[in-house]
């Protein structure tokens, strides 16, 4: 009789000699696949892209460029004045919010802004992100927390527990079942018929669509050349129209 142990290379008559070492499976490492490790930003609101826009402008602007879609001409009669850059120090053009402040003068585009001004302005819009976020954080609180008031209105059964933990996500509609009870005239027979209400949970619109925003009319900017009469006016008609070409007939 030999001797031999479990990892002699010989066999023996040991029964452990007899065992096959088991070969555990190697797992390679399992790799991420693009764009589902990452974590979704939660969307924002639209006064907080119109803040982190304008302050990205101004500080990213020169304050030379022009606005691609030309500015608006109305000098705030149809649109509210300017709160940053009412006026133009250059023409003296009464700007609109329209016009946005990182660009030049629709009219005689000078800068709108001073080095000075912008370097305030990029302050003064990141402390109005800060409150703005810190606003809607708690306007989401208290709609929660009337949300879970209104909820935990119902009285509670007397002998129950510690009431249920509610929620602050919305509740999906349940499907109901309904019986009806039809009765033949001819044959005297009733049938049960059994039809099940799928109600349609109302879906929340998508940032994409939320982002699709009502182009605003703009006043063009006036004619460069002054529109004037180059005629004068008869002396039997002093009164007539020169822009257009009339013909007067004589009362008979």
């Amino acid at each position: 009789m030999t001797n031999g142990t479990a990892w002699s290379k010989a066999a023996g008559s040991v029964p452990s000699d007899r065992l096959r070492p088991v070969q555990r499976p190697q797992h390679a490492p399992q790799k991420q696949s693009k764009g589902k490790g990452k974590t979704q930003e939660p969307s924002k609101s639209k006064e907080i892209r119109k803040l982190e826009s304008l302050a990205e402008g101004v500080r990213k602007s020169t304050g030379r460029e022009k606005d691609p879609k030309g500015g608006c001409f109305c000098q705030a009669r149809e649109h509210d004045l300017s709160p940053y850059a009412p006026i133009c120090r250059g023409c003296g053009l009464i700007l609109c919010t329209i016009n946005l402040l990182y660009y030049a003068c629709p009219h005689c585009s000078a800068v709108l802004l001073s080095d000075i001004a912008r370097s305030s302005l990029s302050v003064h819009f990141d402390e109005e992100i800060s409150k703005q976020v810190a606003k809607e954080e708690e306007e989401k609180l208290r709609i929660v927390q009337q949300a879970r008031d209104a909820e935990g209105a119902f009285p509670v059964l007397p002998g129950s527990a510690t009431p249920p933990v509610l929620s602050s996500t919305p509740s999906r509609p349940v499907a109901q079942t309904h019986k009806i009870l039809s009765l033949n005239s001819k044959t005297k027979k009733y049938t049960v018929s059994s039809y099940t209400n799928t109600p349609v949970s109302s879906r929340p619109a998508s940032r994409a669509e939320s982002e699709v925003e009502e182009e605003v009319h703009r006043v063009a900017a006036p004619p460069p050349q002054v529109d004037f009469v180059k005629m004068t006016p008869g002396r039997n008609h002093p009164w007539s129209n020169m822009r257009m070409e009339l013909l007067y007939v004589p009362v008979k």
